[in-house]
């Protein structure tokens, strides 16, 4: 703590055992002897950041914040300012945990916990107060079991003055998982709805047991049985596009209140949804580490949404199947490969390519003759043949007279196959503009000889084609 220590009393509170810690601030447990019946929670930025004065700045404007809205869903601040050279903030003691201890609760119970939380967002927005920071870590527990909503240190306040001091426009406001798209832009030019986009991400994180931002899934296809009519609400608070997103905040909390007490919560307000262990509620959220999962719970949502989504669904569930792949992953990819659907090969052959080892290979020279998969098992192929020294072998496979089927370029390229670099060379004249860009985007993925040679082979590239050329 730089030798600095923190203050024994503020006002009338003395500071008593640490609480906790992170990276800008300690909490200590307060006591008030006005209020000797409660405790409270004492918290002070840390001495390295005293400086930074744009980090005092939103320290503190949490309290004031805070100090102008009332709602039961939101922690009470008591008092706020410096004591020294500490900035410090004297709020609620809230000593029932996070909303984390919540993830895979029936859905009905879990949506009746963000009721208030609506309720109390929708004060703040009404304020011109847009938290921009929700997950579940900022919902914390007080004693009588209310979950509140903490931690405005990074909201946007329509009513302060100097706001852009406060937060400037290259920032990036929010955390990874929960943040709305638009948040990656000017953190100033948002409203309401990207909390409503954030609490849409909790509610379905905790619900189906997976992060949207990792499967970008409807919520059926990650946890078959999902109640429908609370997935579309929960889909329309994820919406990309602000503009088809739910509207504000109150008209989620009267959409969630409404299903709440439809036929259809009646079913999933006493038990997880099907397929959840009493393990998933131990797991961390989004922002840390998982329980190890084999692949056979891990991967099956998304070969299930391979297997029966439409078009879109699929090619989201296979990025999120190639990101969600690990180490050792290879011989469940092989099997399923004899089971899936001929449309969701594709999707297996590139998560092959990422950790496929020496006996993937014959699985994914088998799959070249499949024109739903072939691009990807060639590419995938590549890679394996690269990784485990099977190169001669994977060559061999694909090696065919003259460029002939495009589809095999970038895997040639890549196993440095050089009748592939002699055939561009003796047809490049010749070749249409959609082929020349093609082939030099192939081309960049060479040995760098064979890519040196082409170069100079190809230096009559103009136009469109010049810009591609340039990066070889």
């Amino acid at each position: 703590m730089n030798g600095l220590r923190p203050p024994a009393q503020i006002g009338s509170v003395r500071l008593l055992e640490p609480l906790g810690e992170g990276g800008m601030a300690l909490v200590f447990r307060g006591e008030d002897r006005f209020r000797p019946e409660s405790f409270c929670a004492v918290k002070l930025l840390r001495p390295e950041v005293h400086r930074d004065v744009d980090l005092v700045r939103r320290f503190l404007r949490e309290g004031e914040v805070l100090t102008r809205l009332s709602h039961p869903g939101l922690v009470e601040i008591f008092s706020f300012g410096h004591s020294g050279a500490w900035p410090y903030l004297v709020m609620e003691l809230l000593p029932g945990g996070s909303l984390k201890a919540c993830r895979g609760e029936a859905p009905a119970a879990l949506v009746r916990r963000m009721i208030p939380i609506c309720e109390a967002l929708s004060v703040a927005h009404e304020a011109g107060v847009v938290h921009r920071d929700l997950k579940p870590s900022n919902m914390l527990f007080a004693a009588d079991g209310r979950l509140k909503l903490t931690d405005f240190g990074v909201c946007f306040w329509e009513g302060e003055e100097g706001r852009t001091r406060a937060t400037r426009s290259q920032m990036v406001v929010g955390t990874l998982g929960y943040m709305a798209p638009e948040q990656h832009g000017d953190p100033r030019r948002v409203d309401g709805r990207c909390d409503v986009y954030a609490l849409g991400a909790i509610l379905f994180e905790f619900t189906t047991g997976q992060a949207y931002a990792q499967v970008q899934m409807p919520p059926a296809a990650v946890r078959p049985g999902f109640p429908p009519r609370l997935a579309g609400l929960i889909m329309r608070a994820l919406q990309p596009d602000p503009a088809k997103r739910l509207p504000d905040m109150e008209t989620f909390r009267q959409e969630l209140s409404i299903w709440l007490e439809s036929a259809e919560s009646a079913g999933w307000g006493e038990e997880p949804l099907p397929g959840f262990a009493v393990l998933d509620r131990e797991l961390a959220t989004v922002a840390g580490p998982r329980r190890e999962e084999g692949p056979e719970v891990r991967l099956a949502p998304y070969l299930d949404a391979l297997a029966t989504g439409p078009v879109g669904v699929r090619r989201s569930a296979a990025e999120g199947l190639a990101a969600a792949v690990r180490g050792g992953d290879g011989p469940w990819l092989t099997e399923a490969l004899a089971r899936v659907p001929e449309g969701a090969r594709f999707a297996l052959a590139r998560a092959l390519g990422k950790v496929g080892e020496a006996d993937s290979l014959r699985p994914l020279l088998a799959l070249l003759a499949d024109p739903f998969a072939q691009r990807e098992a060639a590419e995938a192929a590549a890679e394996v043949a690269l990784r485990t020294g099977q190169v001669e072998a994977a060559r061999e496979a694909l090696r065919e007279i003259g460029l002939s089927a495009s589809w095999r370029w970038s895997a040639r390229a890549a196993l440095g196959d050089e009748a592939w670099t002699r055939a561009l060379t003796v047809e490049w004249p010749g070749l249409p503009t959609p082929f020349r860009l093609q082939a030099l985007e192939a081309a960049r993925r060479l040995p760098e000889d064979q890519r040196a040679r082409l170069k100079a082979a190809t230096a009559d590239a103009a136009g469109q084609v010049r810009a591609v050329w340039d990066l070889l």
